[in-house]
């Protein structure tokens, strides 16, 4: 996975335990545009596995992608 237009695709990704969608990322990021260091929840702590944040990661762009604005419907 290549994030090459950090951070205007970088999204908030859902926590696995708790549900929410805000994070915090430790390390700054990798060569790819993707965070280098760990993924955590905001809220509960949680730390996610580089693994199931790139899978997350990928669910929430395609959330977004779906979006329109109005007067698109």
């Amino acid at each position: 996975m290549n994030n090459a237009d950090v951070p205007n695709n970088l999204l908030p990704v859902t926590c696995l335990v708790c549900g929410e969608s805000q994070n915090t990322m430790v390390g700054g990021f990798d060569a790819n545009g993707l965070p280098a260091g760990t993924v955590n929840c905001m809220v509960c702590r949680h730390a996610f596995q580089r693994d199931a944040y790139i899978r997350a990661l990928e669910l929430r762009r395609q959330e977004f992608a779906g979006l329109t604005g109005p007067g698109a419907v």
